[in-house]
């Protein structure tokens, strides 16, 4: 196995080992040169050294205001996966020290999970149906108006029917969209922003004790999941999105 490859293996990055090498090839050196050198570009650079530098493997002097880099002994390695060993071997007394509580609660937990998987749109509204049938408030976000997209004329029905059954529905989208969804057209909606949600192909839904996956692909393909624990913990999560989110 190559010398780059086996850093690589010890936990090391690839841009950290081409940062690595550079330094031991130049000896000491401004950032701009290990750019030029190591073919890593200056933003991953920077990370790159500071992350060597915290495993000790980088070490930098000032000269002249300017900040110069050496990379440390080869030596320097063998005490870096010591370290990670003891490290882990920390967190594995840790945690053996837990298991017992650990192996109580998986006992006590009993509680029934089921995950069903639905494909193209009968199978989405199936489960938009399933929304209605609960009855209880439903929360989505990762959401940019692709179920009223998909559906116009269902989806427009459907939010009549939840507003008749008085099901509120909470949606945090992407701040991107706003301008789009300036406005609640349909009953007991309300809307929040985050610039933290990303473009994602995925949407999720919680209502009641169930969690629905959305992945709009060609044909959408939905995981609904039915346990009391993992919509609660999807809940709490929403909950501090939604704190974190502005109307």
């Amino acid at each position: 196995m190559e010398a780059q490859a086996v850093l690589e293996s010890a936990g090391l990055s690839g841009n950290e080992v081409k940062v690595y090498y550079t330094l031991l090839n130049l000896g000491s050196a401004l950032a701009g040169e290990i750019t030029k050198k190591s073919g890593v570009n200056r933003t991953n650079v920077y990370d790159t050294l500071n992350r060597l530098i915290e495993r000790g493997l980088v070490s930098f002097v000032i000269k002249a205001n300017r900040k110069y880099f050496e990379a440390a002994p080869p030596q320097r390695i063998i005490k870096y996966l010591e370290e990670k060993e003891e490290d882990i071997q920390s967190k594995k007394k840790l945690v053996e020290d837990i298991l017992p509580d650990l192996e109580k609660r998986r006992k006590l937990s009993k509680e029934p999970q089921e995950a069903t998987i639905y494909s193209g749109r009968r199978g989405l509204k199936s489960v938009a149906e399933e929304v209605l049938k609960t009855k209880k408030e439903m929360l989505a976000f990762g959401a940019e108006g692709k179920f009223v997209k998909l559906f116009t004329h269902y989806a427009e029905q459907w939010h009549m029917r939840r507003g008749k059954l008085k099901i509120p529905v909470k949606i945090v989208y992407n701040e991107k969209i706003r301008k789009t969804k300036s406005k609640a057209k349909f009953p007991l909606l309300q809307m929040k922003f985050n610039s933290t949600i990303q473009d994602t192909p995925a949407t999720t839904w919680v209502f009641g004790d169930k969690v629905a996956i959305i992945v709009w692909s060609e044909q959408p393909v939905v995981t609904l999941i039915r346990s009391k624990e993992v919509a609660k913990s999807y809940q709490q999560f929403f909950d501090i999105l939604w704190k974190d989110s502005r109307s």
